[in-house]
């Protein structure tokens, strides 16, 4: 099938919700690890989800949390790459509890990172409100 095709019936799978629920509003993005290659696939991901549903930034998350904190430091592989993400209006969000673990400073991390108390009460939150979960 071509390119066309396949972003036409991922569109409609998620334009369509399965029986007995509502469609999705969003997608929230979960990643707890610090390798570049989790990384480098969680954005793609991303990306992908984008330009095959149109889906706009804004309804889409990325929540932080364990280990992948460090990967939110301004000088981290891929802070660039979140650069862009939060340019096409995805929110990028980290846990709290996190970053205290981890031991890193606000004021290293990327300025755009919105907070929150617990990225897995996140992720839960979101749910209920019927947002669709990945998890690259």
């Amino acid at each position: 099938m071509h390119k066309a095709g396949w972003a036409l019936v991922l569109t409609v799978l998620l334009a369509t919700p399965a029986p007995g629920h509502a469609a999705a509003t969003g997608v929230i993005f979960q990643v707890s690890t610090n390798s570049p290659a989790t990384w480098k696939v969680a954005v793609h991901n991303v990306r992908n989800l984008e330009r095959a549903t149109g889906m706009p930034g804004n309804r889409i998350e990325v929540v932080v949390f364990s280990r992948a904190a460090r990967m939110l430091l301004k000088d981290s592989p891929v802070a660039p790459n979140l650069d862009a993400l939060h340019a096409s209006g995805v929110t990028i969000e980290a846990c709290k509890a996190s970053i205290r673990k981890v031991g890193l400073k606000l004021s290293t991390i990327l300025p755009f990172v919105r907070y929150v108390p617990s990225g897995v009460a996140e992720i839960v939150r979101r749910e209920r409100q019927g947002w669709a979960y990945v998890r690259p």
